[in-house]
Parts: C-alpha cells; structure tokens; sequence
C-alpha cells in the first residue's frame, strides 16, 4: 500500500490567496457542470454570469498579487490621486455648454447614452445562484496577521477584496474591511448678525395706535395712551346718551283661566239593568 504524503499548505499570503481563488473557481466550475448534467439546471441561461464571475476572479487574483509585489518593494503610492488642471476641467464644462445651448455652429448636444445594467449583478451571486459557501475561508483568510499587517500598509486592497466578499457572503462586512468615516467638511464661519437698533426711549417718536370702537358701531384708530408703570387703567366713562338706550320691557302676557274639572256623575240607582240591553243587540247584528 503507497502512501501520498500531502503538500504542506503555501507560506506566503500570496500563494495562500492564489489556493483559495483557484478552490473558488473550481467549486464554480464544479457546480456549473452539474448544471449541465440536469435537465432542469438552465445551464445556458447562467453560462454568461458564470463566464464574468470567473474573469473576475482571475482579475482579482493578479490585481492582489500586483499589489502585494508593489508593498514588498516599497513603491506604493501614499499621495492621494490629483483632480485634473482647475483650467482643463473649465474648458471642458464651458465646451459642454456651448454645445448644449447651440452657440456652437454645426454643433448638436450629443444625447446621454443610458446607463448599461451592470456585467455581473449586486449580491452574493456565488451564494444565491452556484450555492458556494466559501466566504468562512475568506474570513480566516481575512484574520491572518500577515493580511492584517498587509491591509494596514495597503488600503488599496480593500478596493479588490470588498467586491470578493459581497459576491460570497449576504453578511455585512468585517471590520478590517470597512472604510474608515469621513471627515466632515468643516463648515463656513456664519457672518455676524447685526446689532440689534436700540429702542427709543418713552415718550419720544409717534404714539402707537389701537384699535376702538365708537359708539355709533364704527371702527376706528385712536392713540394708545400712556399709563404709569404698574397701576392699572382707569375705566372710561360714558356719558347715558352714549350707551345704547335699553329695551322696554314687553308687557305681561294675560293667561285664560283654566276651567275647573267636574267630577264624574254617579250612577244612577234608580235605573234597571234591561236598559242596557241595547248594547248587546248592537255586537249581534
């Protein structure tokens, strides 16, 4: 009986993330040709998404070792990419408005061309459509402290290794992974209110004016009148032929008197009872 001795796993982080892309590609490959074999797989319709998924995952690879190479040399890039020339930027924004406005002869505004639906779709689609649960490898591969010390040097890598982990986990993502906030624009110093004008002191300038109304029922305007500070307004007084004139009390309504009840008449002793009689005959008829 032969014994195979097994390969002892990769040392470097590069050949470690070359072992886990290649196991990826072959789950994939794997999972499609079992697609294949059934009746109901519907290989045809996921051939392309299985074609993109695997340029993408080769395209990662080399982009992680192309990086990584650029960290060991020491050639990263620390400075931050610059913007275009202030003065190309404004030539290009004042060209797009002269064609827009057709200052320009000849020229027509060119019509936005819709945006295309993007090559492989948002999600875990190595999940939700080939059925790779690979994203546990990742995450150890993730807590490596050589990827650590790597991801701290390089946040570039962050760029190709968030896009790998959204198409194999539906979870969010880990904190070494996660972009670091913002820092807010710091906001513009508000101007100075101006001062506030100073109140005129009492007695000086134009009386206020209120609203009254007088004694025919019109309304009018009349100075507000100054009291002392703290003591209570005194009451105008009316003369009587400025009020209005009361009503005259309505004379006394004269009510009939109600006619007394008279008792009921008792009944007659002295008639017999075949007087009655008549009543009897009238249910027969």
């Amino acid at each position: 009986m032969s014994t195979h001795a097994s390969s002892p796993p990769p040392s470097g982080l590069v050949p470690r993330f070359g072992v886990f892309i290649g196991a990826v590609k072959r789950a994939l490959g794997e999972t499609f040709s079992l697609r294949q074999m059934r009746v109901d797989g519907n290989a045809v319709a996921v051939a392309p998404l299985f074609l993109r998924l695997f340029d993408h995952l080769t395209a990662t690879q080399r982009r992680f070792a192309v990086l990584h190479a650029r960290f060991v040399a020491g050639t990263l890039a620390t400075a931050p990419r610059r913007s275009p020339a202030p003065r190309q930027a404004a030539e290009q924004a004042s060209a797009e408005g002269a064609i827009a406005q057709g200052t320009i002869e000849g020229a027509k505004p060119e019509q936005k061309p819709a945006r295309r639906a993007p090559a492989i779709p948002p999600g875990a689609v190595l999940l939700t459509e080939f059925g790779l649960r690979m994203f546990s490898h990742l995450q150890a591969l993730l807590e490596d402290p050589e990827m650590r010390e790597f991801l701290a040097a390089a946040p570039q890598a962050g760029r190709i290794l968030r896009p790998l982990w959204r198409k194999l986990s539906p979870d969010v993502l880990p904190d070494i992974l996660r972009l670091p906030p913002r820092p807010r624009k710091p906001r513009p110093p508000r101007p100075p209110k101006p001062p506030r004008p100073a109140r005129p002191p009492a007695g000086s300038g134009p009386p206020r004016m209120r609203r009254v109304t007088l004694p025919d029922g019109t309304r009018s305007w009349e100075p507000t009148p100054c009291y002392p500070l703290g003591e209570k307004p005194p009451r105008l007084r009316r003369s009587r032929a400025d009020q209005w004139p009361e009503p005259e009390p309505e004379a006394p309504r004269r009510l009939r008197p109600v006619p007394a009840r008279q008792p009921p008449r008792p009944p007659n002793p002295e008639r017999r009872l075949s007087d009655y009689n008549w009543i009897g005959r009238l249910f027969m008829r």
